[in-house]
């Protein structure tokens, strides 16, 4: 008996000129007839060109994918927020920083058990990183509830008194947000290539919350005070609420992020924003030819328009003799040469097309995607590469010795350079949303420029308390500008590269979820030795 040939299929949908924001939709952008009201033609073309970027998603989905994204690193960015606050009660005192530092690389033990895992054990996608995901943001959620009401108690460990609450409740805060860099990027494979930036966004926006409830808040603010002529002692201003307050709102925050979590996952309207996940035994195929500049191609499988496809219900089971699988919705992919009678031939002759190799697999017939490899080997490590050096000065290093980077030019500069930074992440994500690199040089060339920043930034801390331009207000400025740019940079830069590793799909992510990891890893146990071992750095005084 002869074998059947299976039908592939996908759950993309054919790219068309339809924006659409829940029920609105904006139909025909490209439309050239004249608008007799100039009002409405000028805010058509705003919306054909802000829209744009965002193809056929919808812009709630987006929204939700920035929330369910602020739950990776808000509880402990929250932390880090509240120091001036916790060392005041903390058994360490300012030795908590180095205490919370090694406390979040062992952490690290999340993220190595789900690489683990999902490679010994593949059959388990995509259920490892949906539950894994919703499982860190519990944890997160619950660790920063309880942190709120057990943040200054204290036990005898050793001898000696040590806050343990607060740090056992920080290893789990660090166990879900280490874990986070890699369920959560696993997790985007699932969705629309689109929504990659929207991840990034909501990344920034988890150091940006918390820094600015916390400068609501007043940590941290210190006044001089004169106690004679030629004294002054800074003092700390009593904050505007309680640290419980403040990680209950974080733990709402987290909260919000579950919710989201759980609509992307359940909800029918953000359910058709998922991509089918292919079988082990599938594999995709490279076009052979198109446009590899297309900003809007996000790899092999992900460009429908060059594919041939047509409505399932039109067939019957069945395509030119071929068994057609009618399990499932959506647009299919097939044998090249097998095409629709209501498909136009011409709309795909100069556009990219995928082959379909159909294979026997003992007496079941398989239809196997060869994997795309227009990357060569060396530029996929090239990019993890940039991926560990991004989070090794930007994550880890720098936030280790920030302190000296701009509190020599007082204390004003260095609130300035905490906040603006923190707004400086989401802020590049959304750049990128709109206008991603694609060419590796371009992004090699930034994070060099972000490189040099981060060189001057080590060179000011290593000369504090008196650092260049010490005692002008030009040193300040430029400490915080450089802040500022150097986030820009490597943020974008960070982005970018996500953007093109998700052309490769789910195990890509994963490798840049364990590169992000790593790169994090090595900057805390460098920064941790220069400032805490071989002191390196000195303290420059608040006043």
């Amino acid at each position: 008996m002869k074998d059947s040939k299976t039908v592939v299929f996908t759950s993309y949908k054919p790219k068309t000129e339809t924006f659409v924001i829940e029920d609105f939709k904006v139909k025909d952008l490209d439309d050239k007839k004249e608008n007799p009201n100039c009002f409405a033609r000028f805010f058509q073309n705003m919306a054909t060109t802000l829209l744009r970027p965002f193809g056929t998603t919808k812009i709630l989905v987006h929204i939700l994918v920035c929330v369910f994204a602020i739950a990776s690193w808000a509880d402990l960015n929250g932390m880090w927020s509240e120091l001036p606050l916790l060392v005041m009660k903390a058994k360490e005192g300012w030795m908590l920083p180095s205490y919370i530092t090694i406390i979040c690389q062992i952490a690290n033990i999340g993220p190595i058990l789900f690489v683990l895992v999902s490679f010994l054990a593949p059959h388990l996608k995509p259920r490892i990183e949906k539950v894994t995901s919703f499982v860190v943001i519990i944890i997160s959620m619950v660790a920063s509830f309880l942190l709120a009401f057990f943040w200054d108690q204290s036990s005898v460990v050793g001898g000696s008194e040590h806050s343990l609450a607060l740090l056992t409740l920080n290893f789990f805060l660090a166990l879900g947000d280490c874990t986070s860099s890699v369920s959560f990027y696993a997790f985007m494979s699932l969705m629309k290539p689109e929504y990659m930036a929207s991840l990034f966004i909501g990344e920034g926006l988890s150091g940006m919350l918390p820094a600015l409830i916390a400068l609501g808040q007043g940590a941290g603010d210190i006044i001089c005070y004169n106690k004679t002529v030629y004294n002054v002692y800074p003092m700390y201003v009593e904050a505007n609420f309680s640290v419980k307050v403040f990680f209950l709102i974080l733990a709402g925050i987290i909260a919000a992020s579950a919710v989201s979590f759980l609509l992307l996952n359940f909800w029918g309207y953000c359910k058709s924003e998922m991509v089918e996940q292919l079988p082990d035994d599938m594999e995709k195929v490279i076009p052979s030819t198109g446009d590899k500049g297309n900003s809007n191609s996000y790899g092999a499988i992900d460009d429908l328009d060059g594919m041939r496809r047509f409505d399932k219900n039109s067939t019957n089971g069945h395509l030119n003799g071929h068994t057609v699988d009618n399990g499932h919705d959506g647009p299919y992919l097939y044998e090249n040469g097998d095409t629709h009678s209501g498909a136009s031939k011409n709309n795909y002759e100069e556009k990219e097309k995928a082959s379909v190799i159909v294979t026997s697999k003992g007496k079941e017939n398989h239809c196997r995607l060869l994997p795309p490899t227009d990357i060569p080997t060396w530029m996929f490590f090239l990019l993890l590469s940039l991926v560990v050096v991004i989070n090794m000065t930007l994550t880890s290093f720098l936030p280790t010795i920030q302190i000296y980077t701009v509190l020599p030019y007082g204390l004003e500069y260095y609130h300035l350079a905490t906040t603006l930074s923190q707004i400086a992440n989401p802020v590049a994500c959304f750049v990128a949303l709109f206008l991603m690199a694609e060419k590796i040089i371009v992004i090699i060339w930034l994070t060099v420029l972000g490189q040099v920043c981060v060189g001057y930034l080590t060179y000011v801390a290593a000369t504090s308390p008196e650092p260049p331009l010490h005692g002008h207000e030009e040193g300040g400025e430029l400490a915080v500008a450089l802040w500022i740019v150097v986030t820009l940079l490597l943020i974008y830069a960070k982005v970018c590269i996500a953007g093109i590793l998700r052309k490769h799909g789910r195990t890509a992510l994963i490798w840049a979820g364990v590169a992000t990891q790593f790169g994090a890893l090595i900057g805390a146990i460098v920064g941790f030795l220069l400032v805490n071992e071989y002191h390196l750095f000195l303290d420059a005084p608040y006043c």
